[in-house]
C-alpha cells in the first residue's frame, strides 16, 4: 500500500502533523507563537477564536511534544498564570530529524521481521 500523499506533497506543516501527531489547532497555535511572542493561553484563544480550555489542550499537547516552551508567572498578590513560546527553530528541526530518525528504525525493525 502506498501512502495517500506524494513526495511533491511534502512541506514543513504536514511532516510536523505527522511526526508529532498535532491537529488543525494545535499547528495554528504554534505558527502563532514561532512569531517570537509569548501568549497566555486567554489571548491566544481570542487570537485563534477558540474556547480557551481547547486553546489550554492544544499548548498542553505542543508541550508535551517538545514544541513549546511553558513558563509560569507568579502573580505578586498571589495566583499565577503560564506564558507560552514556541521553541527555537533549530531545537524543533533537531526534534523533528530525532522522531524521523526513531521512526526510521522502528519501521526497518517491523520490515525485517516479515
Amino acid at each position: 500500500m502506498k501512502p495517500d500523499f506524494s513526495v511533491s506533497d511534502v512541506n514543513c506543516e504536514n511532516v510536523l502533523e505527522c511526526l508529532f501527531d498535532l491537529s488543525r489547532l494545535d499547528k495554528e497555535v504554534l505558527k502563532i507563537l514561532n512569531d517570537g511572542e509569548e501568549f497566555k493561553s486567554k489571548k491566544l484563544a481570542k487570537k485563534v477564536d477558540k474556547d480557551q480550555s481547547t486553546v489550554y489542550r492544544s499548548l498542553e499537547n505542543l508541550v508535551n511534544c517538545g514544541l513549546v516552551y511553558k513558563e509560569k508567572q507568579t502573580i505578586r498578590n498571589g495566583g499565577y498564570y503560564f506564558l507560552y513560546s514556541s521553541r527555537p527553530m533549530d531545537k524543533i528541526r533537531e526534534e523533528a530529524e530525532n522522531c524521523l530518525e526513531q521512526w526510521y528504525s522502528e519501521m526497518k525493525s517491523s520490515i525485517e521481521e516479515l
